[in-house]
C-alpha cells in the first residue's frame, strides 16, 4: 500500500495536476456560435441536474466558442447559455451516458429586449469526437428488459456481437460467471473497470473480481472495440457506474423468484436420455433475488449517500455424468455503500464499500462431461471491495481525477469426496472419487489510477484537448493446495473394463504465491478543426511478474525415499523480474462530421494493445520452484482395489517440475516478448430521427507473438505412427472408420520453454450494424447484426508435435486439451459464430399502461473439433484433432424471451410495477455444449435403466435450460 501512496503521490507533483478520465465518466461538449455560424467566446454556460451533488455547474466558452463538462454523472440534464445581447437559451433532456460525450451546438441570436428560450427536444446521439465502438445499457434498459440479473446475462442477451461460454434462461445460470468475448480476442483480455476502478480478478483475468450488485447500476457502457487511451487491453471493456442517490431520497424495493413449478420440460426427448438426461435434470430447484437500495441527500447540495442490500439465491439441478444431477446451490448475500461529498464547487470525494458472501457446496470446477457429484467442490468465498475519488477542477481548462482502490478475495474450494483418492478415466474424462486438488485461495489487488484533461482553445488551426495520466496496479495471489493421499490416478475403461494406466505423484501441500505489478503511462492529444477530429496517442507499460517470498511444508514422498522429492527444497526467497517488459502501444483515430449538423460522424482507428497478464502469468507460476512438482509413473494397481498405495508405481517417471537434481526442467525464453493485438476499423454513425442511431462498423483484428510451450527436449519420433479412427460412430470395424497419424513419444525427458509462437496468426474479421433507440415516447431498442470469421492459422510451436496435427482452422474449445497451448485464444466464449442477430427492446402501451418488452436472438452454433485421446508409450494420453479446427458445427440457435406487467401508481410518487417473464418463451432445447471425442462410450438411460455403447462425437452435454416464468415486483418509494 505504501508503494501506492508514494506513487500517487509523486505523479501529482510531475505532473502538477491530474484530469477527469472521460472513459469513466461522461462529458458536454458545448460550442456556442452566431447565426453567420461564427465562434462565440466568452459565452457563460449553466448545466443543472438532479444528479449533481451541487445541483449546478458553470464555465465559459473559450476562444473557440467551446466548453466541455468532463466527468459527469450519468443523467438527463438541462444546459443554459448567456450572454449580453443575445438570448439566453436552456436546452432540457440532455443525456449523459458513460464513456461518451455528447455534443451541442447553440446558434444564438441578438435579442432586442431580455429574452428567454426554453428547447425541450432530442439529445444528440452520434458521438462526433470519438472512434470507440460501444453501446451503453441504462438503467431503463437494464431494467426494463428480461432476462438474468446479473451483469452476465445482460451482456449475453444485449449486446451485438459479443459471444457467451454459456446460456442463461431467467437467471437460472446466475450466481456462476460466464466468460465472454468480442472481435476475436480471448477473454483473459477482458477488462472491467467499477466506478473508474479495475475490479477484475487478478488470478483469473478477464474475470469479475466479485458479482455485482444489479439495483445499484446506473449505467453501463460495453466498449468492444477503438478503445479509449485509458482503456489497458483489447477485450471486452465493461465500464460499470454505480448509483450515487438523488437531489430528494428516495428508494426502491425488488423481489423475482421462480422456481420448479415454473419450469417446463424440454430434456424428454428419447434420444437425450440415452446419453443420460434426466426428465427433471435441466431444471432450477428456485431462484430468488431480494434487493433493497435506498439513497439520497445527507447535506442538501454538499453530502449524498446511497446504499444497497441484496440476498440472492440460485439453486439449481445441473445434470452430471452417469445418469446423475447435482443441486448447484448458489447463496450470495452482499452489501455495499456510496457516499459522495461535494466539498466545494470545485472538488468532489467519493467513498465506496461493498462486502460479499458467497457459498456454493456443489460447485462443478470441471466441465459437466467429466464431473460427477462426488468430484465437486464446496466454495465459500468472501469479497471486498474498496475505493476512494477525487475530483477536483482546477482551472479553467484543467481538471482532475484521481483514484484508489482495494480489491480482496478469499476463494476457497473443499473437497466433497472426502478422502477419496482422484480418479480420472482416459476414455470419457469423467473424475471420480474427488476433485483432483482442494485449493484454499487469497487474491488481493491494489489500484490507483489518475487521469488529465487539459484544453488549449487554439493552436496550430485548430482546438486540443490533451490527456494523459498513469494507472499503477499491484496484485498478489497465494494458494494452499492439498490432495488425497496427494495422487491422482488415471484408468480407461475403452473396452469395457478398469484398466490403470498412470499415477501422478505430487508434492503437496503446496504453499505457493506470485504477483504482477503494472505501471501503464499515457498520453494522448485530440486536435479538433472544423468537421475533423483526430486522435493520437500513445499507452506505454511496464509489467513485471515476479515470486514473493514462500515456503511449503515437506512432502510425504521424500521421507518416503520415491524419485526426487526429497531433494526438492520447501522455502524460497523472492525473485522480482521473473518476467519484464516495457512496451509502448499507439492508438489514432479521425472522426468526421460528414453532413456539419453532428448526425452522420465517419469514423476510422487503428491501434495496439499488449496483452495484461495474470498473477502468475507468463510462465511466472510455471517457473515457481514451489509449485508444480509432480512425478507420473505407470500404475499397476496391484491388488485390484482401484486406489494406489505405495509400491504400485512403475517405470521411469515423467516429471513435471522447474529444477530436478540440478536441471532447469521449465525455463522462460529470454527473448519471450509480450503478446499484442492490432485492430483496424472503420464505420459511420447515422442519427436517424430522434433519440435513433444506427451505426456500421467493420473491424479486423489479429492476435500476434502468442505465448506457447515447447519441450526442447522433443522426446518424440519424427515419423508418424498409423492408427485406426473409429470414425464418427466411434466403433472400430465400421464402414466409415479410417486412419490418422501420431508421433510416438520415445523418452519422458520433459523440459518446458515458456516463449512465443512467432508464426501463429489469430485474426477476426467482422462487419456490425447497431441500431440503437433511447427512451423516449414509451418505447426503447437495441439490435445489431453481426456477420464475422473467427480463425487460427500457423500453430509452430507446442509441448508435442500432436498437437499441431489440425490445429488450424475455425476458433473452437479446445477444452478437453489439457496442456496445450496451440490454441490460447480458443475456448467456449471465442468460438466462431459468424451469424448473430440480437434484439431487447421494451413499449409501454398507452392503455393501462401495460408494459411489453422482448429479448431475440439468433446464433449460428459452436464450432467444434473431432478429436481422438491417444495413449502413448511413455507420458499418458494425448488428445489429437482428427479433422481441422472447427470443422463440424451445432445448430443454429434461436431464443425469445418475453415480458408483460404492469405499473401502479400512487401518491407521493411511489409505484409498483409488476411482471412476469417468459425467459425461452418457445422452449427451445437446443444443444449448446456437446463431447468433441470420437471414441463410443457408455451411457445410462435414466428412465429405463438400459446401458448402451453410444456415438459420442457430438453428443450432446448440454441443453438450453427450458421455458421459465419468472415472477418480479419492484416498488419504489
Amino acid at each position: 500500500m505504501k508503494r501506492i501512496v508514494s506513487l500517487i503521490a509523486g505523479f501529482a507533483l510531475t505532473l502538477a495536476s491530474i484530469a477527469s478520465a472521460q472513459v469513466q465518466t461522461g462529458s458536454i461538449l458545448i460550442r456556442a456560435v452566431d447565426e453567420q455560424g461564427a465562434v462565440m467566446p466568452g459565452v457563460a454556460v449553466t448545466i443543472t441536474s438532479p444528479v449533481l451533488v451541487a445541483g449546478s455547474m458553470t464555465g465559459v466558452t473559450d476562444a473557440g466558442g467551446v466548453n466541455r463538462f468532463p466527468s459527469l454523472v450519468p443523467g438527463t440534464y438541462s444546459v443554459k447559455i448567456e450572454l449580453s445581447g443575445f438570448q439566453t437559451v436552456t436546452r432540457e433532456n440532455i443525456a449523459v451516458l458513460v464513456g461518451q460525450t455528447t455534443p451541442v451546438e447553440f446558434s444564438m441570436k441578438v435579442a432586442s429586449l431580455a429574452e428567454n428560450i426554453t428547447v425541450t427536444g432530442a439529445s444528440p446521439t452520434v458521438d462526433t469526437t470519438s472512434a470507440t465502438i460501444a453501446v451503453n445499457l441504462s438503467e431503463q434498459l437494464i431494467q426494463g428488459t428480461p432476462g438474468g440479473r446479473d451483469i452476465w446475462a445482460l451482456v449475453e442477451a444485449k449486446v451485438p456481437g459479443l459471444v457467451m461460454s454459456r446460456p442463461d434462461v431467467g437467471g437460472t445460470s446466475g450466481g456462476l460467471q460466464g466468460t465472454f468475448s468480442a472481435r476475436g480476442t480471448a477473454s483473459a483480455q477482458n477488462t472491467s473497470f467499477l466506478n473508474g476502478i479495475n475490479v477484475g480478478d487478478p488470478a483469473a483475468i478477464g474475470a469479475a473480481g466479485f458479482y455485482y450488485d444489479f439495483d445499484a447500476f446506473d449505467d453501463i457502457q460495453v466498449s468492444t472495440g477503438a478503445h479509449d487511451i485509458t482503456v489497458p487491453t483489447s477485450g471486452v471493456f465493461l465500464n460499470m457506474i454505480t448509483k450515487t442517490g438523488g437531489n430528494r431520497w428516495n428508494g426502491s424495493t425488488t423481489f423475482t423468484y421462480t422456481n420448479d413449478s415454473l419450469q417446463g420440460r424440454n430434456d424428454t426427448d428419447p434420444n437425450l436420455q440415452r446419453y443420460g438426461f434426466r426428465p427433471n435434470g435441466n431444471t432450477s430447484d428456485f431462484v430468488s433475488d431480494i434487493n433493497v437500495a435506498a439513497g439520497g441527500p445527507v447535506v442538501q447540495n454538499k453530502l449524498r449517500f446511497f446504499g444497497s442490500f441484496r440476498d440472492w439465491r440460485v439453486h439449481a439441478n445441473v445434470p452430471v455424468q452417469n445418469s446423475q444431477s447435482v443441486l448447484d446451490q448458489t447463496n450470495i448475500t452482499s452489501g455495499l455503500g456510496n457516499l459522495t461529498w461535494q466539498a466545494n464547487q470545485n472538488n468532489r470525494v467519493t467513498g465506496f464499500y461493498s462486502r460479499q458472501r458467497y457459498s456454493k457446496p456443489n460447485r462443478l470446477l470441471n466441465l459437466q462431461t467429466v464431473t460427477v457429484p462426488e468430484s465437486t467442490v464446496d466454495e465459500e468465498d468472501m469479497f471486498d471491495v474498496g475505493q476512494g475519488l477525487w475530483n477536483s477542477v482546477l482551472g479553467k481548462n484543467l481538471f482532475l481525477d484521481a483514484r484508489l482502490g482495494v480489491n480482496k478475495i478469499l476463494f476457497p474450494t473443499y473437497f466433497n469426496g472426502g478422502t477419496n483418492q482422484s480418479l480420472t478415466d482416459n476414455a470419457t474424462g469423467i473424475i471420480y472419487g474427488n476433485n483432483t486438488s482442494q485449493v484454499v485461495r487469497h487474491r488481493n489487488r491494489y489500484q490507483a489510477n489518475a487521469t488529465a484533461q487539459y484544453y488549449k482553445d487554439q493552436a496550430l488551426g485548430g482546438r486540443h484537448e490533451f490527456k494523459f495520466g498513469f494507472d499503477y496496479s499491484h496484485a498478489v495471489s497465494r494458494n494452499e493446495t492439498t490432495r488425497p493421499d496427494n495422487v491422482q490416478l488415471f484408468y480407461t475403461s475403452a473396452n469395457g473394463n478398469f484398466v490403470p494406466q498412470n499415477v501422478t505423484l505430487f508434492a503437496t501441500p503446496q504453499n505457493d504465491a506470485t504477483a504482477v505489478n503494472v505501471l501503464s503511462l499515457f498520453a494522448q492529444d485530440s486536435y479538433s478543426v472544423k468537421r475533423l477530429t483526430v486522435t493520437g496517442g500513445v499507452r506505454y507499460e511496464q509489467l513485471e511478474g515476479y515470486l514473493p517470498s514462500q515456503s511449503s511444508p515437506a512432502s510425504p514422498f521424500g521421507s518416503a525415499g520415491i524419485g526426487g522429492f526429497a531433494a526438492q527444497p520447501r522455502s524460497f526467497d523472492e525473485v522480482r523480474n521473473v518476467v519484464k517488459w516495457n512496451t509502448a502501444g499507439p492508438r489514432v483515430a479521425a472522426i468526421v462530421d460528414l453532413t456539419g449538423d453532428g448526425k452522420t460522424a465517419a469514423k476510422v482507428s487503428a491501434g495496439r494493445y499488449y496483452y495484461v497478464l495474470s498473477t502468475g502469468g507468463g510462465g511466472v507460476s510455471n517457473v515457481n520452484r514451489n509449485a508444480n512438482y509432480s512425478e507420473q509413473y505407470s500404475w499397476n494397481d496391484l491388488n485390484g482395489d482401484h486406489k494406489f498405495q505405495l509400491g504400485e508405481q512403475t517405470g521411469p517417471p515423467v516429471v513435471t517440475a522447474v529444477v530436478v537434481n540440478g536441471a532447469i526442467l521449465t525455463s522462460i525464453d529470454p527473448n519471450f516478448s509480450r503478446p499484442y493485438t492490432d485492430e483496424y476499423s472503420f464505420g459511420v454513425d447515422r442519427e436517424l430521427a430522434a433519440n435513433f442511431k444506427v451505426s456500421a462498423v467493420y473491424t479486423y483484428r489479429r492476435e500476434k507473438n502468442t505465448q506457447a510451450s515447447a519441450n526442447p527436449d522433443n522426446p518424440y519420433a519424427t515419423t508418424l505412427t498409423s492408427a485406426v479412427d473409429p470414425g464418427i460412430d466411434g466403433i472400430v470395424g465400421t464402414a466409415d472408420d479410417g486412419t490418422y497419424g501420431f508421433y510416438q513419444r520415445l523418452s519422458a525427458a520433459n523440459r518446458t520453454l515458456i516463449t512465443n509462437d512467432p508464426n501463429v496468426l489469430q485474426s477476426y474479421k467482422g462487419l456490425e450494424l447497431t441500431l440503437v433507440k433511447r427512451f423516449t415516447n414509451r418505447w426503447q431498442m437495441l439490435a445489431g447484426y453481426t456477420r464475422s470469421v473467427n480463425r487460427i492459422d500457423n500453430v509452430s510451436v507446442d509441448v508435442s508435435p500432436n498437437f499441431l496435427i489440425n490445429s488450424s482452422g475455425l476458433i473452437a474449445s479446445d477444452s478437453t486439451v489439457t496442456g496445450s497451448s496451440r490454441c490460447s485464444g480458443c475456448g467456449a466464449s471465442n468460438g466462431d459464430k459468424p451469424n448473430q442477430f440480437k434484439l431487447t427492446g421494451m413499449y409501454i402501451l398507452p392503455w393501462h399502461e401495460i408494459i411489453t418488452s422482448i429479448n431475440y436472438s439468433g446464433v449460428s452454433g459452436p464450432a467444434v473439433t473431432r478429436q481422438i485421446s491417444r495413449a502413448l508409450a511413455i507420458g499418458g494420453s494425448q488428445t489429437i484433432n482428427l479433422e481441422p479446427m472447427g470443422n463440424s458445427r451445432l445448430d443454429f440457435q434461436n431464443r425469445v424471451d418475453l415480458r408483460v406487467g404492469k405499473m401502479f401508481k400512487f401518491a407521493g410518487s411511489r409505484t409498483l410495477e409488476a411482471t412476469v417473464d417468459f425467459d425461452n418463451l418457445t422452449n427451445a432445447s437446443w444443444v449448446w455444449q456437446a463431447r468433441s471425442l470420437t471414441t463410443a462410450t457408455a451411457f445410462t438411460d435414466p428412465t429405463t435403466g438400459t446401458r448402451a455403447t453410444l456415438q459420442q462425437f457430438l453428443s450432446p452435454v448440454a441443453i438450453l435450460q427450458p421455458r421459465t416464468v419468472v415472477l418480479r415486483a419492484a416498488v419504489k418509494f
